[in-house]
């Protein structure tokens, strides 16, 4: 089995997969998530006090519809008490009238309370819309800062990934068989080196019996590591 050969290809490999925490650590995703967090979280007060407007809005449509209601009613009731000669009658018209009054009071006091919410409602929304146009260019800003490092890191991958093609061309299917069946056992590190007495996949000492029986290997095959059973290279 070509030790050497197979190394290489472990070791193309895993720069390979590094790329991908390496990315995910970049100082610029790191900044880009903060300023789309702080876009998207702008966005969604921006929403709530949109929606407690327009709930605003709506509450003093209805207040003046429901008013305008009140005052038909009233006017008719005042027209019928002008002809009204019976005393109670009369009395049961003016009384009728005053619970109408007390009921557009009422519809007055929620809609100026209504009143007060829209304003509330558009001086917030005024005061986000003043702070969006600096997060959007600071969201922007970071968006093409990470687009370039992404970059640097996809023209790495691509040179890694033709780097894997002329070390997987130099090994036998059996082998790159053998050794992605490894990678998907151990955790994507199949092949390991002895570095002096220890392996460079688990980092542990081999003891100086499993040494020797790792350099007695025949001629043609690869040893295990005696403690993470990856294929180790002498």
């Amino acid at each position: 089995m070509n030790g050497p050969g197979l190394l290489v290809l472990q070791l193309v490999d895993s720069r390979i997969d590094a790329i991908d925490g390496r990315r995910r650590r970049q100082p610029e995703r790191a900044a880009f998530d903060t300023a789309a967090n702080a876009h998207a979280a702008l966005r969604a007060e921006r929403a709530r006090h949109q929606a407690a407007h327009d709930a605003a809005s709506r509450a003093i449509e209805d207040a003046e519809r429901a008013g305008a209601e009140l005052d038909t009613k009233q006017r008719r009731l005042e027209a019928q008490l002008k002809t009204v000669i019976a005393p109670r009658e009369a009395e049961a018209l003016m009384s009728e009238i005053a619970q109408l009054q007390a009921k557009h009071a009422d519809l007055d006091d929620a809609e100026l309370g209504s009143m007060e919410q829209q304003a509330e409602a558009e001086a917030e929304l005024a005061s986000l819309d003043e702070r969006d146009p600096a997060l959007v260019a600071a969201l922007d800003e970071a968006r093409a800062a990470l687009a370039a490092a992404d970059a640097v890191l996809d023209a790495e991958l691509a040179d890694l990934t033709a780097q894997r093609a002329e070390a997987a061309a130099a090994l036998a299917a059996s082998e790159i068989a053998t050794y992605d069946s490894l990678r998907r056992r151990h955790g994507g590190v199949a092949v390991a080196a002895l570095e002096k007495h220890r392996c460079s996949a688990c980092h542990v000492d081999l003891s100086p019996v499993e040494e020797e029986q790792v350099k007695a290997t025949p001629p043609g095959e690869l040893p295990e590591c005696p403690h993470c059973a990856r294929l180790l290279v002498v």
